[in-house]
């Protein structure tokens, strides 16, 4: 029978939420045995581990040299965590257990290792927010966003306490490597010179039971004379030993298992999925930036959808004027397939979905129905949520133009394109497709384009990886992706396409005949970018 670790155990005692809240997830002992066996090759005096969680990294560590005295620093917020870890290693004298949060400790301290799986937990949560952000941009002259995740944190302050001559080795989301606000966190490791191996996990797996991310495993090394690193994929478990054993023996191998890269080459503001992944871009000839047809733009946000959002009971239970309302799209699942109509909207309001808007404006009267709807609102303080209490007037709700095409923003089994025939507007779960004027009368050879295969394989190459399959797009991933270049399309061939496109519109959606011309439109496409 397989051993009940403290991991399992604790995950049994304590709820999903309150472990998230914490932002506690728990590495996998395959794992935490390759990032121990990293820092120990250093043969270290001092070690830190600064969010210890139930102490599996001191727990595992074994001096290289038995008489070596290595002693650690270990921290957690989380007294439980503390005591676990206490039990776990017998509390030694050489492991100083400390019940405080490591980004308010001393920056002084310098270590021969250190080893993380740090919190993932928005900084926004921090009740001391602004001093440590303000600490970070003193200590390293790096200006992080009040929304950037702990993670980030942990990792700077972590490699900044390295010796020279030291090493780390930190297990954080993979997110930051192809997302902009990764760009200054990616542009610091490349001036400190410290990667050695980025070991990154196959997308469709989760080493975390709890986590709805993908993972990275950071080796690092601070030594002058390190000039490169290598990116190395791991597509499931089992590959785990044999890179184990590679950067074990790493001295006795000439060719990298990886992609190996001068950090000279390496560019923090691209995706860095081109330094790991095959590109399909390269392979296609008639491509062009997206923007050079159109924009995308977030949906909009409420900052309290249960009071903007209405219900046709809601309207009708509180005599609520049709001028104060618009038709809107609230939730992903509320469409269900490539084409929206008045029809399906019609639908969900009469099933009592929350499909309408509040639309007032502040330069209007207010009749009495709504003015103590606003009340009422006000009552249960949702005048005093984040976005909310920074408008004037608190219940007018930003004011977008329908867009003709939208895009949902997290996707799993396929991207998601949504052609807006009702011509309303939609909350954040979709970003906005808008099309330049000059290409207005192209939008179904467009959208025909984006409900293509090959449309969704290039544009996946601007995606952020999630857990189990999820990706997710910012607007501005789809601003710098690219799409097939409409330009060089003649009459005849949009003709064709609008011949197709027309097809499909008329089919079921997944039905045996919208397949068919799917994958008409799709070979016709894989034609044209291939010539």
């Amino acid at each position: 029978m397989e051993a009940i670790t403290p991991e399992h155990h604790y995950r049994k005692q304590t709820s999903a939420t309150y472990r998230k809240q914490l932002g506690q997830y728990f590495t996998p002992p395959a794992i935490a045995s390759l990032m121990v066996s990293w820092i120990s090759e250093c043969n270290p005096t001092s070690v830190l581990d600064p969010a210890v969680g139930l102490g599996i990294f001191p727990s595992m560590y074994q001096p290289l040299d038995e008489r070596a005295q290595t002693t650690w620093n270990v921290y957690d917020v989380d007294e439980a965590m503390v005591k676990a870890t206490k039990d776990r290693t017998d509390s030694p004298p050489s492991i100083n257990l400390h019940h405080s949060d490591f980004l308010e400790e001393d920056w002084e301290h310098m270590y021969d290792a250190v080893i993380a799986n740090p919190p993932y937990l928005k900084m926004s949560t921090h009740q001391h927010k602004q001093t440590i952000l303000t600490t970070f941009e003193e200590k390293l002259r790096l200006r992080l966003p009040g929304n950037t995740n702990m993670y980030n944190l942990f990792l700077l302050k972590g490699l900044n306490q390295l010796h020279q001559g030291g090493r780390a080795a930190f297990i954080v989301p993979s997110e930051f490597l192809n997302a902009d606000y990764g760009k200054k966190i990616k542009q610091y490791l490349l001036d400190q010179k410290l990667l050695k191996y980025i070991l990154i996990t196959d997308f469709q797996h989760n080493w975390f039971e709890d986590a709805l991310t993908t993972s990275v495993i950071l080796l690092c090394e601070r030594d002058a004379t390190n000039d490169s690193v290598e990116f190395i994929s791991m597509y499931t478990q089992e590959d785990l030993p044999n890179v184990h054993t590679y950067i074990a023996t790493q001295a006795d191998h000439d060719q990298p298992l990886g992609k190996r890269y001068l950090f000279d080459s390496l560019d923090a503001s691209k995706k860095w999925r081109v330094y790991y992944q095959p590109s399909l871009l390269k392979e296609l000839q008639q491509v062009k930036p997206f923007t050079e047809f159109g924009y995308a733009s977030r949906g909009i946000a409420t900052g309290a959808n249960d009071f903007f959002c209405l219900r046709r009971s809601d309207i009708q239970d509180r005599s609520l004027s049709s001028s104060y309302w618009i038709p809107c799209i609230t939730k992903a699942h509320q469409v269900k397939t490539p084409f929206f109509t008045e029809k399906d909207w019609h639908g969900l309001f009469e099933q009592n979905a929350p499909v309408t808007l509040l639309n007032l404006q502040s330069d209007r009267t207010l009749d009495i129905p709504i003015a103590n709807y606003i009340q009422y609102g006000e009552t249960h303080q949702f005048h005093l949520r984040y976005l909310t209490k920074h408008r004037s007037p608190w219940y007018k709700a930003e004011v977008r133009d329908p867009a003709p095409i939208w895009f949902r923003t997290f996707n799993r089994t396929k991207l998601q394109f949504v052609r807006n025939e009702a011509g309303i507007v939609h909350l954040t779960p979709f970003h906005s497709i808008y099309i330049h004027e000059k290409y207005q009368q192209d939008i179904p050879i467009i959208m025909a384009y984006f409900l293509t295969d090959i449309a969704e394989e290039v544009l996946k190459e601007s995606r952020r990886e999630y857990g189990q399959g999820l990706v997710k797009f910012e607007p501005n991933d789809l601003n710098h992706s690219y799409v097939f270049d409409f330009d060089v399309l003649t009459t005849y061939e949009k003709n064709e396409i609008r011949f197709l496109y027309e097809q499909i519109r008329e089919c079921p959606y997944l039905s045996e005949e919208w397949e068919v011309y799917q994958s008409k439109l799709n070979e016709y496409f894989m034609n044209l970018l291939s010539t």
